[in-house]
């Protein structure tokens, strides 16, 4: 029964790819390079699938992925190596502008040079400057897409092609091979992880899959004067309960929360989608990190709105580690250097007091304030208002045409920002943060080959070219 399983699993898999192929005729092959690195960044590394899995521990504990002090499998390197470099030279070939590239994204430049100089200061100087490398490659990985001649659908159709692929297979790994989807706490307890390694994971992937979703549905159903139900993609409506049932299994909080969160900034309408409401939960979002900290002074009083949301006041451990880190931990004001805190002395003395391993802060700022001190948080802020004040003024809807990018590009960011309040995402390579640099990064027209800017001006006269009307003018 599990070898038949698995056999129609791909065959319905494959019917997906090929209705998603021909439903976007327009996309080039190049766009396979980031599906790929999807599906890796999604599930688990190459190295990982290669050997069968590797995620089922005796000691019930999580090491395979997570920290940064394990050596890089060879097979790993290799990959990255050509997913990047392919990327550059398919954008170099499409001849993107890199310089005005760049100009356009000046917050987002500024934040990765300040850890670029941070390794100056690094306990590990190479280590730090590869992860910087792979991690400044996703905007290569990113410009491929944005250069294809239809941008938003390339967008989309990355991640649903990528969603075909792992949320069917967990499903089927969760149900009938349990030795590649399950791991098991000390206390005994299972945690559901289907293609990724952690029930966290399961959570990242099915949280950003079932959004784009939603965002591509939501499209097909408002291909004309008028949304209608009947034009909706019954295929992808599978794929989004799919994706529901995978997220109750994975019962991760954060992914919950932050999917509802989301869906609601996608779907809204009127004063809710406005530039002034927009600010306002920008605004809001951002607090959030420092309202976090400041509330464990007033435990007591909001313990029962913390419980309400299925937390408790440790937020499931992860206090615990926010407790050992303090303004003596690293220097407050640089930090340690980009990425290497954790696989060094420093990150042994917690997992030494904790008497467990500990991958990461499991918190987006925390592990930036480690990684840059005071000022990587403050460049970390910076970037993440400048892009969404730049996404909200694109809040609206002009000529008719609803600017559902824009609502998405701003529900995202919002998620990033309230996701790495008990997740550690922000500027670490996976699936979260891709997706946040390809929302935040802003590719002006004069960045695009002429053959895409050509494109989307034709486009404009058609009716179902009513996104590219929206990508052109911006």
């Amino acid at each position: 029964m599990p070898t038949l399983a698995l056999f129609v699993c791909l065959m319905f898999t494959a019917w997906l790819l090929v209705r998603d192929v021909r439903r976007r005729p327009k996309l080039s092959a190049a766009l396979w390079i980031p599906v790929i690195l999807l599906l890796i960044l999604g599930s688990r590394p190459v190295s990982l699938w290669a050997t069968g899995g590797g995620v089922i521990l005796n000691t019930g504990r999580v090491t395979t992925v997570m920290g940064n002090d394990a050596g890089a499998s060879p097979l790993d390197q290799i990959f990255f190596l050509f997913v990047l470099s392919g990327s550059f030279l398919v954008a170099r070939a499409r001849r993107v502008k890199w310089s005005r590239l760049f100009a356009a994204n000046t917050a987002i430049l500024l934040f990765y040079a300040y850890f670029a100089i941070s390794i100056l200061w690094s306990g590990d100087p190479m280590g730090s400057f590869k992860r910087l490398v792979k991690d400044f490659g996703l905007l290569f990985v990113i410009s491929v897409v944005l250069s294809e001649a239809e941008p938003l659908q390339a967008m989309r159709g990355v991640y649903v092609r990528c969603a075909s692929v792992l949320l069917p297979l967990s499903l089927v790994l969760v149900k009938y091979f349990p030795n590649y989807s399950r791991i098991y706490d000390v206390n005994g307890s299972i945690q559901i992880t289907g293609v990724t390694t952690q029930k966290n994971s399961l959570g990242e992937l099915v949280l950003i899959s079932i959004l784009i979703l939603l965002w591509d549905v939501l499209e097909s159903g408002e291909q004309g004067p008028q949304f209608r139900w009947t034009r909706l993609p019954w295929d992808r409506m599978v794929l989004l309960a799919m994706g529901a049932l995978l997220l109750e299994w994975s019962q991760s909080k954060t992914a919950l929360i932050c999917f509802v969160l989301g869906a609601a900034l996608i779907v809204s309408k009127g004063w809710a989608a406005s530039k002034t409401m927009g600010h306002a939960i920008l605004a809001a979002a951002l607090c959030l990190p420092f309202l976090l900290f400041f509330s464990r002074q007033f435990a007591s009083e909001i313990a029962p709105l913390v419980e309400a949301l299925g937390r408790n006041m440790t937020f499931t451990g992860r206090a615990n580690i926010w407790d050992h880190i303090t303004l003596k931990t690293v220097d407050p004001l640089i930090g340690a250097g980009y990425w290497n805190f954790w696989g060094g002395p420093g990150g042994y003395a917690i997992s030494e007091a904790m008497k467990t391993d500990v991958p990461n802060a499991h918190d987006g700022y925390l592990d930036i304030y480690i990684d840059g001190g005071f000022a990587g948080l403050t460049l970390l802020f910076l970037m993440l208002a400048a892009c969404g004040r730049r996404i909200i003024n694109r809040l609206a809807v002009r000529s008719g045409v609803v600017d559902r990018y824009a609502r998405v590009r701003f529900a995202v960011l919002i998620v990033a920002i309230c996701y790495n309040l008990s997740e550690s995402t922000f500027a670490r390579m996976g699936l979260m943060w891709f997706t946040t640099l390809m929302m935040i990064v802003e590719f002006p027209k004069n960045a695009l080959p002429p053959r895409v800017t050509a494109t989307l001006r034709s486009a404009e006269a058609r009716m179902r070219g009513q996104e590219a009307r929206v990508f052109a003018n911006r």
